[in-house]
């Protein structure tokens, strides 16, 4: 592609050799030597210090105060920059091409609804009453259980259990071996007898949502786990029964929800965190990695220990543990003068 025609796809100026071709774009922390034929996205002095390299850069996606560091640019705005930036790295992707059509080696029962314009590869399971929308993409193995519903656009990668009952909106993307809607953890003890609380409600996940690969969804005791619109899943989260989890939430890896946690919208939380049961996250209210949240959160509050404490007090304490030796001491030093 050259310079221009990508100027013109992104609806941006450039400078430099307009018929120049861009091959691809790279990132310059991972390569030893400048591609001369890539783009490399530089919308900041702090990045364009960081590496040195960036002085051999010769093609850049860049703002326009250091469009004249680059001998050839495509200069974007500095606010929403990034977007300019995700924009062309959807222009160099190289997707398999997928054709709607249905395998025969799929399994698909006679009641379930499938939608136009599908693709259903080799070994997918679609069993009773399953509803399948428009545009739908199941890839090998998927296995959808009785009264399940998929919504139009939605991409299901191989290895995907949906498991009766369950409905999920419209573009979402599931990775690998997620299951949606196991049985929740319930257990009951008594005389000696432990019993297994039926779980008898689904989930439901709403619109442009993604789940990272290996993630767990469980199915509410009574109701739905609910997961909102544009909520984003990385690989490992689980989600326990009754959870009601809003819109636009982030989950970063390894996070665990506890059962009928309410986690509501615009929140995030990063890795290997933790929610105790039936607590609520506040709107925009952070949890920090490798904290556990034993409390309901405040709104749009950073949390951070175990257990977790506000960000800032508890980088307080911190600060002050080195402190506790010498206090300790002296503590000791005064107990054996009173004595």
């Amino acid at each position: 592609m050259k310079l221009k025609e990508l100027a013109e796809r992104l609806n941006a100026k450039f400078t430099g050799n307009g018929e120049l071709e861009v091959n691809g774009i790279k990132d310059l922390e991972h390569h030893t030597a400048v591609d001369p034929n890539s783009i490399y996205y530089v919308a900041s002095k702090k990045y364009l210090n960081k590496h040195q390299k960036a002085s051999d850069v010769k093609i850049a996606l860049t703002i326009d105060s250091l469009a004249s560091t680059f001998p050839n640019t495509i200069i974007v705005p500095e606010e929403g920059s990034k977007v300019k930036f995700i924009q062309v790295i959807s222009l160099f992707e190289k997707k398999p091409s997928i054709q709607s059509s249905v395998s025969g080696k799929a399994s698909i029962h006679p009641s379930a609804k499938i939608g136009k314009n599908v693709s259903i590869m080799d070994f997918v399971v679609i069993q009773e009453n399953v509803i399948v929308g428009d545009n739908v993409v199941l890839y090998p193995n998927v296995v959808l259980e009785p009264n399940v519903e998929v919504g139009d656009d939605t991409v299901i990668k191989s290895g995907v259990v949906i498991y009766y009952n369950c409905k999920i909106g419209k573009r979402n993307l599931i990775h690998s071996n997620t299951v949606i809607g196991a049985d929740g953890f319930g257990f009951y003890d008594y005389a000696g007898v432990r019993y297994k609380v039926p779980q008898i409600g689904n989930v439901i996940i709403g619109d442009d949502v993604e789940m990272g690969a290996h993630c767990t969804v469980d199915r509410a005791a009574l109701e739905s786990t609910t997961i909102g619109n544009f909520t984003k899943f990385d690989d490992h989260v689980h989600v326990g029964h009754n959870c009601r989890v809003g819109n636009y939430v982030y989950i970063a890896g390894a996070t665990v929800l506890a059962g009928s946690v309410t986690i509501e919208d615009g929140c995030f939380l990063a890795g290997q965190s933790a929610v105790a049961e039936h607590l609520t996250m506040k709107k925009g209210s952070i949890l920090l990695g490798l904290s556990g949240l034993t409390e309901d959160s405040k709104e749009k509050t950073a949390y951070f220990g175990i257990p977790a404490r506000p960000a800032l007090e508890m980088h307080r304490i911190h600060s002050s543990l080195p402190l506790l030796p010498e206090l300790v001491k002296d503590h000791a030093k005064r107990k054996n003068f009173e004595k």
